[in-house]
């Protein structure tokens, strides 16, 4: 069956509110299974009348955020499952339409479970209003008269948009809560406490754009041990935080990405590491070190070489050649070294067709799909190849 085929049987049926989904004419299901955040409480600094924007968009907490769904695809076998892939999608992500046939596959071609766990405020995880194009362009229209020079501005990434050049803190403090929400999710499987797996499960990750740089830290940090043993695959990621691009209409715009930027100024970086100084953050103290070496390409290079020269042989990244968001060249300064010798496995590939970063295997030309086909399996063989 050809990736559209799948993509659209997956993307009619999936509900994230339906506990089971079973989907004709494909052998796997997807359990429906939920989490509760315990992440500490904590209040952005908004004040009746401080913004211009709802109040509910910069609210830095939300009952969506701190109990969800997430999707588990997994065989049709009975009992429960002793490995699994954990995968982490991408900045902005509002649906797990395109990430469905990536996870069907990886299942299917290891034989493994394969998690798809939502960053804070993305996905289910994220007010339904975020979603609505009248509502966020009514955003957009306020973010254009403030900033006439406003570039890379939609509905699509207003929410995201108006947060972050608000309250850039947010994006670091949503960072913890996903860490601090993947450890305990991943702990709980460990532990034998997680209805669908055995104790002592393998955890592998598969990772995507921001989502790579969630599992950089958690697999550099290894948090309670718990990722060892993991295979870490990075797809359309791994560079240092400095050298990413988000100004994109499907992620941020330009004033948003400008003020994010700001973040990966060193005495930024310091200011910010005192100013989340929260309750629950020695938890997460031991990554802001790891977290210093992800952001600087050049300030973190010593340490984070090291920590590479380690890990590297449980590393493999596929890069594209004209990604415009995470840069190919990018990728291989950050995972391979600047002298090219770290043993991280880097591969850069090109696709016969337009493809963007956000949309490597576009499904919107008739006339491509062939090609769409041949390139999804290029890349997948490469990935569960790896996973295995």
């Amino acid at each position: 069956m050809d990736y559209i085929t799948q993509h659209q049987l997956l993307k009619k049926d999936f509900n994230s509110d339906k506990e089971l989904i079973r989907i004709k004419d494909l052998s796997t299901r997807i359990v429906n299974c939920r989490f509760e955040s315990r992440f500490p409480a904590f209040e952005a600094a908004v004040t009746p009348g401080s913004s211009l924007y709802d109040p509910e968009l910069m609210e830095s907490r939300s009952p969506q955020n701190e109990s969800f769904t997430y999707p588990v695809i997994i065989s049709e076998q009975t009992g429960k499952s002793d490995s699994a892939i954990l995968m982490l999608h991408g900045l902005n992500e509002r649906s797990w339409d395109k990430y469905l046939v990536w996870a069907k596959y990886l299942s299917e071609e290891t034989g493994q479970a394969v998690i798809l766990f939502p960053i804070a405020f993305h996905m289910n995880r994220s007010p339904e209003k975020w979603s609505d194009a009248r509502a966020m362009s009514q955003v957009v229209a306020l973010r254009k008269s403030i900033s006439p020079g406003l570039k890379d501005a939609t509905y699509v990434n207003a929410a995201l948009s108006a947060r972050i050049e608000n309250h850039p803190e947010q994006f670091m403090i949503s960072g913890m809560q996903s860490y601090l929400d993947v450890v305990r999710l991943v702990a709980s499987i460990k532990e034998g406490s997680h209805p669908l797996f055995r104790e002592g499960t393998r955890i592998n990750i598969f990772s995507y754009s921001i989502g790579a740089f969630l599992s950089e830290l958690l697999v550099m940090d290894n948090p309670r041990n718990l990722f060892d043993d993991t295979k870490l695959c990075l797809f359309c990621g791994g560079a240092t935080f400095d050298h990413l691009n988000g100004a994109s209409r499907f992620i941020m715009d330009s004033r948003a990405f400008q003020r994010l930027r700001s973040l990966a100024d060193l005495k930024n970086f310091k200011r910010m590491k005192k100013h989340l100084n929260l309750p629950g953050f020695s938890e997460f103290r031991n990554t802001w070190e790891t977290l210093r070496y992800m952001t600087f390409l050049k300030e973190g290079r010593t340490a984070r070489e090291q920590i590479l020269q380690k890990i590297g042989e449980r590393i493999y990244a596929i890069g594209l050649s004209h990604d415009k968001v995470v840069p190919a060249s990018a990728i291989l300064l950050t995972l391979k070294g600047h002298r090219m010798n770290l043993p991280t496995r880097v591969d850069i590939l090109d696709f016969p067709y337009p493809y963007t970063h956000e949309s490597p295997f576009p499904l919107n030309n008739q006339n491509l799909l062939a090609q769409v086909d041949t390139c999804f399996r290029q890349v997948f063989s490469k990935v569960t190849g790896f996973l295995k």
